[in-house]
């Protein structure tokens, strides 16, 4: 049986989004020159092999769309876009953790790794954040390195300290390489409770 996959780009103070949805489920909210955008595109592919894609709107992704304008506008903290992760278990776990972050608080990936029960797994957890098909919604720009340094992110560091600014987060100097751009002081935002 074939699916209809809708998808839509999306411009954003931040960078192009992807927006795909299939059967009024959210499957990929992805930066249209992010880093990993060929993995996630190969992963759909592989899951949906026999569907058409539909390059119109359906009212999950104008739901994503209003809801993501709302949160760029400073008046939205929370999404509830009916999401359809395709995934391994693990990558599922790890992004079910991450749904779990509240807005303005940030974690690191070996937090993640012991609340889903797997602490030795910090670099794999560090590869399921990454491979997150639905960026914003799916809060992956709130995990940073164990010294609190921004580390990679799809959207490029600029996306990623944009979205830290809107939820409130504030950065320490920035080293003329930017490798050690950190969060403020854990004083002023501590890392979310557990971290």
């Amino acid at each position: 049986m074939s699916e209809t996959i809708f998808c839509q780009t999306f411009g954003t103070p931040c960078g192009e989004l992807i927006l795909q949805s299939v059967a009024g489920k959210l499957i990929c909210c992805d930066w249209s020159d992010g880093w990993h955008r060929a993995t996630i595109a190969r992963r759909l592919e592989r899951a949906f092999p026999h569907a058409s894609c539909l390059e119109r709107e359906d009212e999950v992704i104008a739901q994503t769309k209003r809801q993501l304008t709302e949160y760029f506008a400073g008046t939205r903290k929370t999404f509830d876009v009916s999401l359809r992760f395709i995934g391994t278990d693990f990558q599922h776990a790890v992004w079910q953790e991450l749904l779990k972050l509240p807005y303005g608080t940030l974690t690191t990936y070996g937090e993640i790794a012991r609340r889903i029960g797997r602490p030795g797994a910090v670099r794999a957890v560090g590869v399921a954040v990454g491979e997150n098909p639905c960026s914003i919604l799916v809060p992956c720009h709130r995990v940073v390195g164990a010294n609190r340094a921004l580390t990679g992110y799809g959207g490029g560091f600029d996306a990623k300290r944009k979205l830290l600014q809107i939820e409130g987060l504030e950065f320490d100097d920035v080293s003329e390489s930017g490798a050690e751009l950190k969060v403020c002081t854990s004083a002023q935002f501590p890392l979310a409770p557990g971290a």
